[in-house]
């Protein structure tokens, strides 16, 4: 049974709005990095004040600082010692006061130094200028940016005879100051993504280097250890922009990023001011003074742990540079709440190779031998990454209490490494529960629309630690039974969505319905390739079209559609339609929250609608009011309004023609005129004369039926939403039962239509005219 708090979060899962990421969380890059919103609310429900949330593999320290904010005692884990300085340092207060004195004192010892190195002449007054970035291509400055104080304006220019003297200068100036010269390699081979480059400095102009050692020099003499590294962090969270790995971009030539997750540089890249990075990297919107200022705000209460047991002594933060393998020599067993964690992707980001370009200015030392990671250069092979992960949660099972959950978030393309994720954590012992994806905010159809092979978004898992342990069956499953539950679960979930799908939303349904036949772990080939093998048998795969009658991507659907017992008639998107609007006319107002828990709850894993189509559905029918929830819109309330007034003269109407009224049971709990359209069914005990009991619940909610000693001779629907196939569903149950040969009245449709046209007041009279004419 899920705990109440639980149940919630369970059902919506990643269905919270992602939000931009707090000052605190910008001051230094770090990639993956998870909503903190998202973290926070699978925190708030999942786990109670002072509980315990561990992340062992903790990145840059999401998850443990909004544990720490919520009250609950956080610890952070990770083997990259880049990953716990970030976590530390952005979750640590620190005086602004400080910040700031220490900082003048850096601007008086060697702002002009550097500055210096970045003077040009204005080309418009012929002052001096000072140099924002220059641009580089095929080695050579090909266009400087400037800012004059004179002329108060930014502008650009070609390199004169001035700027290319002083970059000559610089190339032979001797570095003042130490700075870092590792190698990209490992013993003998080099990194993975080191491009063409083989040191730290062939990272950077000769320039920029010289600037940095003079920076980096001074932050060094700071006396406060505090204040020192958080003058460190700012340092390091500037580095990759100071390098040449930024990349010119046409709509923001003054500034940069570092684009690709390998040392790419680019042929076209830019060299910026290091000087107007420090000062950004302080000052700026995503500064030190900024984001500790946040921090300060956000986080209450701080007093970090230095060993595990020091939580229970007041300490409410563990981060702990460590291997994930060997959790037990820092953590009890059965002592942790809740897990909340984002593992490595397979080789899809090279962290530790990435992060050595920070380690190297911080001087601090990369253990890559014992990285979980896929890299040929480490000969870390897919089996080396599966095995290791296996043993990393088996890690995170002993420490976790039993019966408590682990929520498991994954990004990554590679199906085959998604599904070594979750089997190695069902190996671990964990029950897996529930999958959730989340497409990406900006989703495109070559992602989306790839039959196999994709799995583009965000998967959010949940699992459980058993309360007892459980056999496994996985070593009994021949891949012939694995196949067949593939397969048919496969064949299930199109049948109950209805509708062609997308592979993503197949995947999740297959990797429940393994876990649960016991065959997770059985089959020798992934879920896509099973399904390919059984493509133009049992499945085909129908083309996806864009507004201009373009095939943009294919979806995945049934072959032998009437081979299938239980094919759901009403598409997917038809009933989430209408769940939607069922929870906007229960409430005055709605949350989206409050809308995503009935969808989720309503249709779980395979079935899980995207987001996308929710706030599509949201912007059709409903309209936001002032504190950001959601009411119907008055042009909805208006149909609706009028689908009560046709039902309700269909009632009298059939009355008046000599007819027992059936009122749908889903309307006769409303009112038209003051009138409860239940009250409009003139015979209480209504039999419903040859229509099978297997028909008749879906019968009862046509909205109006006519009958004759129980005979139904006529149905009326009336839609006021797009959703239209659950109402020819429900006709669809009469067909057969309709004689067509002994209509003897054939009732006006013009007159009908200009009935239901009318105002209330004018009704009743014409009701009155039309006895004659029934």
């Amino acid at each position: 049974m899920v705990p109440k708090r639980a149940n919630r979060i369970e059902q919506i899962d990643y269905a919270t709005v992602a939000k931009p990421h707090t000052p605190m969380y910008l001051i230094h890059k770090y990639w993956a990095r998870k909503p903190h919103n998202v973290v926070s609310e699978y925190i708030e429900n999942y786990t109670k004040e002072g509980d315990i949330v561990l992340d062992p593999f903790c990145g840059s320290g999401v998850t443990p600082i909004e544990a720490i904010k919520l009250g609950r005692k956080g610890v952070g884990v990770d083997l990259n010692p880049i990953s716990t300085f970030v976590t530390r340092m952005t979750a640590v207060p620190a005086d602004i006061s400080k910040i700031k004195a220490a900082f003048e004192d850096i601007r008086g010892n060697c702002k002009e130094e550097i500055e210096g190195l970045y003077k040009t002449k204005c080309k418009k007054c012929g002052r001096e200028a000072s140099i924002i970035c220059t641009h580089w291509e095929n080695s050579n400055p090909v266009k400087i940016y400037y800012y004059c104080s004179t002329c108060n304006k930014k502008t650009d220019k070609k390199p004169d005879d001035g700027d290319l003297k002083l970059i000559k200068k610089t190339e032979k100036m001797e570095i003042p100051y130490w700075h870092p010269t590792t190698k990209l390699y490992y013993d003998g081979d080099g990194f993975l993504k080191k491009e063409k480059n083989e040191s730290i400095p062939d990272l950077f102009t000769k320039r920029n280097l010289i600037c940095l050692t003079i920076l980096f020099e001074n932050i060094n003499k700071i006396k406060d250890d505090k204040i020192r590294d958080i003058f460190r962090f700012a340092f390091a969270s500037m580095t990759h922009l100071a390098s040449k790995l930024t990349p010119v971009r046409p709509t923001r030539p003054m500034s940069s990023f570092w684009a690709m997750h390998s040392y790419w540089v680019p042929p076209i890249f830019m060299e910026s001011n290091v000087w107007n990075l420090f000062d950004s990297a302080v000052y700026g919107p995503q500064g030190i003074i900024e984001g500790k200022t946040d921090s300060k705000f956000q986080i209450k209460y701080y007093k970090e742990a230095k060993r595990f047991s020091d939580l229970n002594d007041g300490a409410n933060i563990l981060v702990k540079t460590h291997n994930a393998l060997e959790l037990n020599e820092i953590i009890p067993k059965d002592s942790v709440d809740y897990v909340f964690t984002d593992p490595p992707y397979g080789g899809a980001v090279q962290y530790f190779e990435l992060s050595t370009l920070w380690a190297s200015w911080l001087k601090i030392d990369l253990n890559y031998k014992d990285e979980v990671t896929i890299n040929r250069q480490q000969n870390k092979d897919f089996n080396y990454y599966h095995k290791m992960l296996t043993a990393a949660f088996k890690q995170v099972y002993d420490v976790l209490k039993k019966g408590k959950y682990m929520t498991v978030t994954f990004h990554s393309t590679d199906i085959k490494v998604w599904t070594s994720i979750i089997k190695a954590i069902v190996l671990a012992g964990f029950d897996l529960e529930k999958i959730v994806y989340q497409p990406p905010a900006r989703p495109s159809a070559k992602g989306l629309l790839q039959p196999y092979g994709s799995a583009v978004g965000d998967y959010y898992i949940r699992f459980r630690k058993p309360e007892t342990i459980k056999s496994s069956k996985e070593e009994s499953v021949s891949q012939e039974r694995y196949e067949r539950i593939v397969v048919e679960a496969a064949k299930r979930i199109l049948a109950e969505r209805g509708e062609p799908t997308i592979y993503q939303h197949i995947l999740n349904g297959i990797i429940v319905e393994l876990k649960q036949e016991g065959a997770l772990l059985g089959g020798k080939s992934n879920p896509e390739e099973v399904m390919k093998k059984h493509l133009n048998k049992d499945f085909i795969l129908s083309n996806v079209k864009d507004e201009n009658e373009k095939v943009i991507g294919k979806k995945w659907w049934l072959k032998d559609v009437d081979s299938i017992a239980h094919l759901e008639s009403i598409p997917l998107n038809e009933r989430v339609e209408t769940a939607i609007i069922d929870v906007l006319h229960s409430k005055v107002k709605s949350s989206f929250d409050d809308i995503l828990q009935e969808i989720f709850i309503n249709f779980p894993n395979a079935l899980t609608p995207d987001t996308q189509d929710i706030n599509g559905i949201l912007d059709e029918y409903a309209e936001k009011t002032s504190d950001g929830k959601w009411i119907l819109k008055p042009s909805v309330r208006v149909r609706e309004s009028e689908h009560s007034k046709m039902i309700y003269l269909l009632g009298i109407l059939g009355q008046k023609a000599g007819f027992d009224v059936w009122i749908g049971q889903r309307e006769q709990s409303e009112a038209y005129n003051k009138v409860k359209l239940s009250s409009l069914i003139n015979n209480k005990k209504t039999n419903f004369r040859f229509i099978p009991t297997i028909n008749l619940d879906r019968v009862k909610q046509i909205d109006v039926l006519w009958l004759d000693e129980g005979r139904i001779k006529y149905e009326f629907e009336i839609e006021n939403t797009t959703a239209i196939t659950e109402a020819i569903v429900r006709g669809s149950n009469l067909e057969r039962f309709f004689n067509k040969n002994s209509r003897k009245d054939e009732i006006n449709s013009k007159e009908l239509d200009n009935l239901f046209k009318m105002p209330k007041k004018d009704v009743e009279q014409k009701q009155n005219s039309l006895d004659v004419y029934l």
